[in-house]
């Protein structure tokens, strides 16, 4: 199986399942089970926050950012000058989110897919989205969208 990394950084096979990151380790006696389509866009629908990993001029990167859903696209707001608004568009990303209570129960779904710069024929979709991270006026920003048709996820549980 590939992690997230492996995945940004190419190393997918197409047949090949995303192994969850649950912070790189299961305990004994843990059952995984893997989320159906619609439990993993719930998930993602739920949560604001995930790592997006990309390849940058400098190698691998995964950075945590603030996300919003619409339709069926993940839609990253972010200033100009951040590295992920000129390496992302046209490059495999994957967007990793994870989250539960590390004792009993954890969830871990990954997004990937190629991102792309939004355009003024978004703006429609980027006006409903329910972004929870504002940035000031005198900053420019860009949106990065990514399709929410690759998506795979696994739950985690104690015995």
């Amino acid at each position: 199986m590939t992690t997230s990394a492996q995945l940004s950084e190419g190393g997918r096979n197409s047949r090949e399942s995303i192994m969850p990151t649950f912070g790189g380790h299961m305990s004994p006696g843990e059952r995984l089970r893997k989320l159906s389509p619609h439990e993993c866009k719930a998930w993602i629908c739920s949560h604001h926050e995930g790592r997006l990993g990309y390849q940058s001029g400098r190698g691998h990167r995964s950075v945590v950012v603030s996300y919003a859903v619409a339709d069926d696209r993940i839609l990253v707001r972010l200033p100009d000058y951040n590295d992920i608004v000129h390496y992302a568009p046209g490059a495999e990303v994957s967007l990793d989110v994870d989250g539960g209570t590390p004792a009993a129960h954890r969830e871990s779904v990954v997004v990937t897919g190629t991102a792309a710069l939004a355009d003024s024929d978004e703006r429609p979709l980027i006006d409903q989205a329910a972004f929870q991270e504002d940035w000031p006026a005198d900053v420019p920003t860009s949106i990065i969208c990514l399709p929410l048709n690759a998506v795979e996820g696994f739950e985690l549980r104690d015995p």
